[in-house]
């Protein structure tokens, strides 16, 4: 996996081991939260550790910025098909993927979804 940073990797190795809980999912959330160093921050008003669930309140905080916002929102719709009703327009790939964290979107595509992403071995086109 590539991370934007030390802290980044630091984060999402850290969070996956006190979870517990290794699916795509969860991967998938941590990986996305650990990106932006405000989320990371704010971990606790995105994510409920004694529930095992997202804080949906966590999008309407003060420290919220444009690129946490973006982790936040592709971090809950990858977790579990969340979308942000009141503004459609900040959560799509459109937007998202042009980001400044463009690149670990991409990644985290990967990690999410590690079957469909898989380069395929002697791909033969016809």
């Amino acid at each position: 996996m590539k991370y934007i940073n030390q802290e980044h990797q630091k984060f999402y190795q850290q969070t996956i081991k006190s979870v517990g809980i290794k699916d795509t999912y969860h991967q998938a959330l941590f990986y996305t939260l650990g990106i932006d160093k405000d989320c990371r921050s704010h971990i606790h008003d995105l994510y409920d550790f004694q529930n095992y669930r997202i804080k949906l309140s966590g999008i309407n905080q003060p420290w919220q910025t444009t690129g946490s916002m973006q982790c936040t929102l592709l971090a809950y719709n990858l977790y579990n098909g969340y979308v942000y009703k009141k503004d459609y327009q900040e959560s799509t790939p459109y937007d998202l993927f042009s980001s400044e964290y463009g690149f670990y979107f991409i990644e985290l595509v990967k990690l999410r979804y590690p079957n469909q992403t898989k380069l395929k071995e002697k791909q033969v086109i016809r």
